[in-house]
């Protein structure tokens, strides 16, 4: 081989020892710091994003509701669902000790049903299944429910219940179309009111039924028309004379209500043990008695035309002084004392017409500040305060 080629395959093979070496020392260097990292832990460099730290899940009211089941809770959202909602946000004042009864009337499967919310977690209703009712009152622990069976003929019921645990304590068939109900604040007695024949204030040709209870033993007191009235000390008697929208006195010993006779609209207050009922003031339908005592709650009549409307006011008892609301809207509704302060009644939940939904409202009982929603898909409320 001529010489210069010798060289030239001489420094080929340097070169490829020189190369095979260095790969060598590359490679247990890369092994020698593999070995140096433990097994469970990655470089920092491909290390993967720190987990995220997990959030508390909003807490749900636990306290135990016999024979009352759950309708749903708060979304995870935190927002309330669309059944009900209170308006917490438009400055009503929450109590925790205080529970709202309701007639469901949403347009779904639990239409009629019986139910109540916390005032402290109003967007949870609980719902009876157990009492389907047209109208419906809770006091004093116990409630009556005052309910349809439809058919090719409908019936109608009043069914006196346990508002603990739901339990029917009476039932008993009823002449006409319910309209009002109320229990007394102890719980003792109940008072109901049904069309007979029509089925609204407004006409001209309706007549009612009201019946005074007693709820321990599911008896009939007596039915309100066969009261003795009087008016300014004066007998006072008719044979178009209905009664409508009882509520009790706290002792239970007395009630208002309503008597109609020749187109005029009077406030009575009724002794139950005497049978006797004495004319108070006029102009005043479905009174509803403070806690207190001291004033009256009612819708007062107007005319426009052939067309009547309601306007709610507040009467003071001792005074005889007439407080207009800040509700302008017509409502032909028996209220509701949240409290001494307030007061609940019930819209269709579309004013344009009737609407088989109704919402809830409240209103302040000193005529000052607007009406506010209370409670949606609701109708008939009762305040029940918790020991």
């Amino acid at each position: 081989m001529p010489r210069p080629n010798l060289i030239f395959a001489m420094l080929c093979l340097a070169c490829a020892a020189a190369m095979v070496t260095l790969v060598y020392w590359a490679k247990t260097r890369v092994s020698d710091i593999t070995a140096a990292v433990p097994k469970d832990e990655t470089p920092p460099s491909e290390a993967p994003p720190p987990a995220p730290v997990p959030t508390a899940s909003p807490s749900k009211d636990t306290t135990p509701l016999p024979r009352a089941r759950e309708a749903g809770g708060t979304k995870a959202n935190g927002k309330s669902p669309p059944q009900s909602r209170a308006a917490a946000s438009d400055g009503v004042r929450h109590n925790a000790s205080k529970q709202v009864f309701f007639r469901h009337n949403g347009i779904d499967s639990r239409y009629g049903r019986l139910a109540f919310v916390q005032l402290a977690h109003s967007e949870q209703p609980q719902f009876i299944d157990t009492l389907s009712c047209e109208t419906a009152h809770v006091a004093g622990g116990r409630g009556i429910c005052l309910g349809a069976r439809r058919g090719v003929f409908t019936t109608y019921s009043a069914t006196l219940f346990d508002a603990i645990t739901f339990g029917t304590l009476a039932q008993f068939p009823l002449k006409g179309v319910p309209s009002r109900s109320r229990v007394s604040a102890d719980g003792k007695l109940a008072a109901l009111t049904v069309f007979v024949s029509g089925h609204g204030y407004e006409s001209l040709d309706f007549s009612t039924q009201t019946l005074l209870i007693d709820i321990d033993s599911g008896g009939i007191i007596a039915d309100v028309e066969e009261f003795s009235v009087s008016r300014d000390g004066q007998v006072f008697s008719s044979k178009d004379f209905n009664f409508w929208g009882v509520t009790f006195t706290p002792d239970s010993r007395h009630f208002y209500a309503t008597l109609s006779t020749n187109r005029q609209h009077f406030l009575v207050k009724g002794e139950i043990a005497k049978r006797t009922a004495a004319v108070v003031h006029d102009n005043v339908e479905c009174p509803s008695l403070s806690p207190d005592g001291a004033r009256i709650a009612y819708k007062k009549r107007f005319m426009a035309g052939s067309r009547v409307f309601w306007q709610l006011h507040i009467l003071d008892l001792k005074t005889g002084k007439e407080t207009a609301l800040a509700e302008k809207r017509s409502v032909d509704d028996q209220l509701e004392w949240l409290d001494n302060d307030r007061v609940l009644y019930t819209l269709p939940e579309t004013e344009s017409g009737p609407s088989t939904s109704t919402n809830i409202w409240l209103a302040d009982a000193d005529g000052v500040g607007a009406p506010k929603l209370f409670l949606r898909k609701a109708y008939s409320p009762s305040v029940v305060s918790l020991p």
